[in-house]
């Protein structure tokens, strides 16, 4: 038990009348055993020597730290005690004011998680800007399949040297098992191979086996609304259901602009009085300017150029494919596309087909159809690449060679 009367050794600190502190030690002492003359031990106190030297030596150590502090100092202006005690006890106890050294993850699990956790942080390498929510929520997504699939193997996590064409072709087949699309699985492995990339760089591992790791591609069948249905949604009465009648009109834009769904707010906040819509592409950074088509005209002047929000996406493609119904957009269609590594072939009605992005694509493939230049059509809709665009180009073989006929008819008359 300590003895009460030991009272802790305070060292007062001035310098003529600019500053006056205090440093409380952890050094304790009875006062009538403490030589305030000599600031030492008294020697007739009665303790071993060995103990009496080593305790003088810790008052000197503190002295010595507190010169080292005030001697290099121009100024003694604002000095507090609170900033005193800090300084000396850096000095005499170094060990507490190392930087905390986190733990590096050290597993695929462990990885992920932590660049999820620093997604928000990130910027896209091409144009600089924060990653936004949608493209965490794929990462996490990827978190969440190869979380499942460890546990499929009844595993907890794995290592770095693990990632190799044998943990690759498992996590395939995991994919594939839960009916995911070629397209889906491409996604993840992309996102794998990004993320794996990431950790190769910053010196987490040193196996580049997952360089090789295929992403898979598949051209699918995707649909388009020809002008005529387009002009069919647009003519359906929806007066009985004002939900509807808002999603097609949102829908209207985006076949009427070559917009994305996640830049239907900025078409709604437009300039009215310009005649074109200028915005700069949420996923891409792209600036573009749209000519304002009569139909886009049309919407903006029924709701008097207050466009209600838009709804979520998911929602949206719930809602569209009502419209589609009503307006009797029910053509057959045949979809083929690989679903749990099998090539599947599947019919439709139309209308079951349409989504959000269904407008982008008939805006592209209906300019295309029209003769427009593909670079003046590349120019509004934002891509890139000309590859890249040709896949949103949904016309049928039979619809060329009539396209190329129409060409020589006013070319060889």
């Amino acid at each position: 038990e300590e003895d009460k009367n030991l009272k802790s050794l305070i060292f007062r600190i001035r310098h003529a009348k600019v500053f006056e502190a205090t440093y409380t030690s952890n050094l304790k002492i009875k006062a009538k055993d403490w030589d305030k003359e000599a600031q030492q031990v008294k020697t007739s106190f009665n303790i071993d020597k060995a103990k009496r030297l080593k305790f003088n030596k810790q008052v000197l150590e503190i002295k010595e730290a507190i010169l080292s502090i005030l001697n290099p100092l121009h100024s003694y202006n604002n000095i507090t005690s609170k900033w005193i005690r800090e300084e000396i006890n850096k000095i005499l106890y170094p060990t507490n004011y190392l930087p905390v050294q986190e733990d590096k993850p050290d597993t695929l699990l462990k990885w992920v998680s932590e660049f999820i956790k620093n997604a928000p942080n990130r910027k896209h390498k091409t144009t600089g800007r924060l990653l936004a929510n949608s493209n965490i929520q794929e990462y996490r997504t990827t978190f969440k399949h190869l979380s499942n699939y460890a546990n499929s193997l009844n595993k907890m996590d794995f290592n770095f040297e693990d990632i190799n064409q044998h943990f690759y072709d498992g996590f395939v087949e995991y994919l594939q098992s839960i009916d995911f699309t070629a397209n889906t699985i491409g996604k993840h492995i992309r996102k794998l191979k990004l993320m794996l990339n990431e950790a190769y760089k910053i010196g987490l591992h040193t196996n580049n086996n997952y360089k090789d790791f295929y992403v898979f591609n598949e051209d699918i069948d995707n649909i388009y609304l020809t002008e005529d249905e387009l002009a069919k949604i647009k003519d359906v009465d929806l007066s009985n259901s004002p939900y509807l009648d808002r999603v097609r009109d949102w829908f209207l834009l985006l076949a009427w602009t070559g917009c994305r769904f996640s830049d239907l707010n900025q078409i709604t906040k437009t300039d009215f009085e310009s005649s074109f819509i200028t915005l700069r592409q949420q996923k891409t950074d792209t600036k573009v300017i749209i000519p304002l088509h009569p139909v886009v005209s049309e919407i903006f002047k029924k709701y008097d150029y207050k466009l209600p929000n838009e709804i979520s996406n998911q929602r949206f493609n719930e809602y569209i494919k009502e419209v589609g119904k009503r307006a009797d957009i029910n053509n057959k269609e045949i979809i083929t596309k690989t679903i749990g590594g099998k090539r599947q072939t599947t019919k439709h009605l139309k209308y079951e087909l349409i989504s959000s992005h269904t407008g982008r694509r008939s805006f592209c493939t209906n300019m295309y159809k029209r003769g427009l230049p593909t670079l003046m059509i590349m120019s509004i809709s934002g891509h890139k690449t000309e590859k890249s665009f040709l896949k949103y180009i949904k016309v049928k073989q039979e619809e060329h060679a009539h396209m190329m006929a129409k060409a020589w008819e006013s070319m060889y008359k």
